[in-house]
C-alpha cells in the first residue's frame, strides 16, 4: 500500500496530467516533423517571418539565454537563496545535469547548423557574440531554449505552482526564446522543441530527488 502511495506521489510530481498532456501533444509534434521531413521547410517558413518583431527583440532573447553568459542560472540561484533556501541543492543539481546532457548531446549528435546547410542568403541569418565556426555542427539540442526552458519550469515549480497567469508567462519565454533562434537563423525547430521538453524533464527530475533523504542517510553513517 504504501508503495502504491509512493508511486503515485512521485507520477504526481514528475508529470502532472495538464504537463502530460502537453508533453505527449510536443512529442507527436516533433515525431511528425522528423517522420515528414518538414524540418527545413518549417524552419524557412518560420525564419521568413523575423521581420514581424524587431530584429532587437530576437537578439534580447539571444543574449539572456546563452549559457555562456550565465545569466538565467546566476538569477535561479540567487531567487532560490533568497526565498526558497529548502530547493537550493536541487538547483543547484540541475544546472549541473543541465549542463552536461546539453553538452553532451551536442557533441555526441553533431548536427549541422542552418547555415551550413541552407545557401547563403536564402534565410534570415545574424549574429553577434557566438561562434560561428566552433558551434557549426553543435545545432542538436539548443542550449539556449533549453536554458530558457530550465529556468521558467524552474520558477514555475519554485514560486508559481497556484499561479496560473505566471506558469503561462513563463511558457511565453520559452516559445519567444525558440521562436529567436530560428528567426536570427540558429537552429532548426526540432532543436528547439527537443530543448524545450528535455529542459522539462530535467527540471521535473532534479526537483523529484529528495536530497534531504540522502543527506540525513549519509549523516546517520557518523
Amino acid at each position: 500500500m504504501k508503495n502504491n502511495v509512493l508511486i503515485t506521489t512521485l507520477t504526481q510530481r514528475l508529470l502532472p496530467a495538464y504537463s502530460g498532456v502537453a508533453f505527449v501533444l510536443s512529442v507527436v509534434i516533433g515525431l511528425t516533423i522528423w517522420l515528414t521531413g518538414s524540418n527545413h521547410g518549417l524552419f524557412l517558413t518560420i525564419n521568413q517571418q523575423h521581420a514581424l518583431m524587431p530584429t532587437q527583440f530576437w537578439l534580447a532573447f539571444n543574449l539572456l539565454s546563452y549559457s555562456k553568459f550565465f545569466i538565467l542560472p546566476t538569477l535561479l540561484i540567487v531567487l532560490t537563496f533568497v526565498w526558497r533556501r529548502d530547493k537550493l541543492a536541487n538547483v543547484i543539481l540541475l544546472i549541473i545535469v543541465y549542463y552536461a546532457v546539453f553538452a553532451g548531446l551536442k557533441h555526441l549528435i553533431g548536427e549541422a547548423r542552418p547555415y551550413m546547410v541552407l545557401p547563403e542568403g536564402s534565410f534570415f541569418w545574424i549574429n553577434l557574440y557566438e561562434n560561428a565556426v566552433k558551434s557549426a555542427y553543435l545545432s542538436f539540442p539548443s542550449g539556449h531554449t533549453g536554458n530558457m526552458a530550465v529556468f521558467a519550469f524552474s520558477m514555475n515549480m519554485l514560486f508559481f505552482s497556484n499561479k496560473k497567469g505566471l506558469q503561462f508567462l513563463m511558457l511565453a519565454l520559452v516559445v519567444a526564446t525558440a521562436l529567436a533562434r530560428i528567426c536570427t537563423g540558429w537552429h532548426w525547430p526540432l532543436d528547439v522543441l527537443a530543448s524545450s521538453l528535455i529542459g522539462y524533464l530535467l527540471v521535473k527530475i532534479c526537483f523529484a530527488i529528495n536530497l534531504k533523504y540522502f543527506k540525513r542517510k549519509n549523516n546517520a553513517r557518523y
